[in-house]
C-alpha cells in the first residue's frame, strides 16, 4: 500500500468555521462590534471569536480576494447565528487560533455617529 503525502500544517492550526461578505455588511453598525465585546466579558478574552478585517483576511486566505471581511469562530452555531443576522456565505478554513488572536484579537469597527440637525 503505497503512503499519501500529507500536508504540512502551521503548528495549531485545524479546521474552524468562517463567514464571509462583502466589507461593511458584518461591521457598518457596530452590533458585531458589541457581540465580540459581550462574549469576551462573559467568556474571557480567549473566546474563539475573531473579526477579520479586509487586510487580514486578505493576508490570512489570500484566495478570498480583496474587499472582504470575515469572521471566524470555533462554534458552527455562532457562525449560523450570525449568518442569519448579517448574511454572507459560510465556510471552513484552516487557521491557528494563537495566529488569531494575535493578528485579528482586535473589535470590529465603531458605529458610525448619526448626523443630527436641531
Amino acid at each position: 500500500m503505497a503512503a499519501i503525502p500529507s500536508t504540512p500544517q502551521v503548528c495549531g492550526a485545524r479546521p474552524l468555521q468562517l463567514l464571509l461578505a462583502p466589507s461593511g455588511q458584518l461591521s457598518h453598525d457596530g452590533q458585531l462590534r458589541e457581540l465580540i465585546a459581550e462574549r469576551r466579558d462573559r467568556q474571557g478574552a480567549n473566546v474563539e471569536l475573531w473579526y477579520l478585517r479586509p487586510v487580514v483576511l486578505a493576508a490570512l486566505l489570500p484566495e478570498h480576494g480583496a474587499g472582504q471581511e470575515a469572521v471566524v469562530a470555533a462554534d458552527p452555531a455562532v457562525i449560523t447565528w450570525l449568518q442569519l443576522r448579517f448574511g454572507g456565505s459560510v465556510s471552513t478554513a484552516v487557521l491557528d487560533p494563537q495566529q488569531l488572536h494575535n493578528r485579528a484579537g482586535g473589535l470590529p469597527p465603531r458605529a458610525p455617529l448619526a448626523a443630527v440637525t436641531l
